[in-house]
């Protein structure tokens, strides 16, 4: 589930326009967009945490394929709706 955790996080991030330090970069450059994304990681990371959904040396959270399977299927959803047709 590393693989699929990395697959998830690294497709949100090429939605979003680049890495996250590029956006926390461009976020203490004033883009508002930017700044709106760190501020999203911040909060997932707390949220993750916080319910469950992030590993630990124990093993996998309770709900944590849940989630990456819930947020893939969004990410693809909202990739393939953003294709802009030739």
């Amino acid at each position: 589930w590393n693989f699929a955790g990395m697959l998830v996080a690294g497709l949100a991030f090429a939605l979003a326009g680049g890495c996250p330090g590029r956006q926390l970069f461009m976020a203490g450059e004033g883009d508002n967009d930017a700044g709106i994304f760190v501020l999203g990681m911040i909060v997932g990371a707390a949220v993750a945490h916080n319910f469950g959904l992030a590993s630990s040396p124990q093993g996998i959270g309770a709900h944590g394929v849940t989630a990456v399977v819930v947020t893939l299927a969004t990410c693809l959803f909202i990739g393939f709706t953003n294709l802009k047709r030739a």
